[in-house]
């Protein structure tokens, strides 16, 4: 089942910039079949973030992701399973193991997504769905909407390789989040305003968008 929300409902805030404080090397997580890492590269790039992904930030991000997982356990890990219509993933603690998610990624054009998380969860109270909105053929068919905690977001895959997380306050939607595909469409960067979006539920969503029907290479 789909949302009632469609991001015309919501004007784009553009009074409010994205700060990230929150930066995510995402290895191998691009059309993966087997596994891939969550590197958390947060206070370690030098190169400010100024509204957008340049050359540089993506250059550092991959040089210090690859510099922190020789030394250290990625912050997550990631394994798959499915079939044709669907592929599970579980998101797993790099340093404990312990599950974070499953995410359960279709690829046919009228189902949703969903991200589950464990009983007792810090990341959500409950199960995610993760569903497009808008018709098809149109820019509006590439946002994928999702609710946590009541609160309606939007993922704007509009622009391409730039992918764009919105939070719904106030009526209107506010950029907490931005991914961008890095190192021949295997990897990616996340950057969030980690006050207004939990780490997991940013990346998890992200994943399904990475892999499911209308990737970011579309």
């Amino acid at each position: 089942m789909g949302h009632p929300f469609h991001p015309d409902d919501f004007p784009i805030n553009t009074d409010v910039v994205l700060q990230p404080n929150r930066a995510f090397y995402l290895k191998g997580c691009i059309h993966f079949k087997q596994t891939a890492q969550i590197i958390d590269l947060s206070g370690h790039i030098r190169t400010p973030f100024q509204g957008d992904f340049s050359h540089a930030f993506l250059d550092e991000a991959e040089q210090v992701a690859h510099k922190l997982v020789q030394n250290n356990s990625p912050a997550y890990e990631i394994k798959s399973s499915g079939n044709m219509m669907r592929t599970l993933k579980t998101i797993t603690d790099g340093r404990s193991g312990d599950k974070v998610c499953d995410l359960n990624i279709t690829f046919v054009s009228f189902g949703s997504s969903t991200v589950r998380f464990p009983p007792g969860s810090k990341h959500s109270r409950h199960e995610i769905e993760l569903a497009p909105v808008g018709g098809s053929g149109t820019d509006a068919s590439k946002h994928e909407a999702f609710v946590r905690h009541s609160i309606p977001y939007f993922w704007d895959m509009t622009r391409g390789r730039v992918g764009i997380l919105y939070k719904c306050l106030n009526q209107k939607r506010v950029e907490v989040g931005k991914v961008a595909g890095y190192g021949f469409d295997k990897d990616a960067v996340l950057v969030l305003n980690g006050n207004e979006v939990d780490d997991v539920v940013a990346i998890s969503t992200c994943i399904i968008l990475l892999n499911g029907r209308d990737a970011m290479d579309a």
